[in-house]
């Protein structure tokens, strides 16, 4: 009993661990100002389960980067985000033997901290205003698959949701490995 409890423990830890350590990757990569069609996917694996973390510019997303202002804005942006919440299955494709659910997506538009990029260094908050405004989409979802995840593979369907976004680069951090890769047009894979 008390080494199942131990191991438990364990488990808990290694999760918080793993995800801490890819959101501070993404916080990293982040500090750099955005690319237009360009994503970012962080992929947090444990076991027979994953996180999947999606990042792109609003402007490769809902077409615009500005806050949603008049009904035309506000439609597109509700499109937008129900599409991520709804197929983020489609977009990260876990391998259909490993029989993965995906929970829906938890998603938000997010101003910018302009204030990080190296372009808005010595500007005041008027002249960054005037720069025009930076949002990005985020995603997440919870994965949970019969199988466990360790040697497969993920393919993408982003490009084919978002045609916009031409490029994804994506890093996976499980409890055995980290790996990286940038898919092209959907084009390309990642092993777990």
């Amino acid at each position: 009993m008390n080494c199942a409890r131990e191991i438990k423990v364990a488990l808990v830890g290694l999760t918080i661990g793993v995800s801490c350590a890819v959101a501070l990757a993404a916080e990293k990569r982040h500090s750099e100002a955005h690319v237009h069609g360009v994503a970012e996917i962080n992929i947090a694996v444990e076991g027979s389960k994953a996180d999947v973390e999606f990042r792109a510019p609003a402007e490769s997303v809902m077409g615009f980067e500005h806050e949603a202002r008049n009904e035309s804005d506000k439609n597109k942006r509700d499109v937008a985000m129900r599409t991520l919440q709804t197929k983020m299955n489609q977009m990260v494709l876990f391998d259909p033997k490993l029989s993965c659910k995906f929970s829906e997506a938890k998603t938000a538009v997010v101003e910018e901290n302009e204030e990080r990029s190296k372009e808005s260094h010595g500007k005041t908050a008027q002249e960054l205003k005037k720069a025009g405004e930076h949002r990005e989409v985020r995603a997440t979802s919870s994965v949970a698959c019969d199988k466990p995840l360790a040697g497969s593979r993920v393919t993408f369907g982003v490009y084919k949701i978002f045609p916009e976004i031409h490029e994804s680069k994506v890093q996976v951090l499980s409890d055995t490995k980290q790996s990286g890769a940038t898919i092209k047009k959907d084009q390309g894979e990642v092993r777990l």
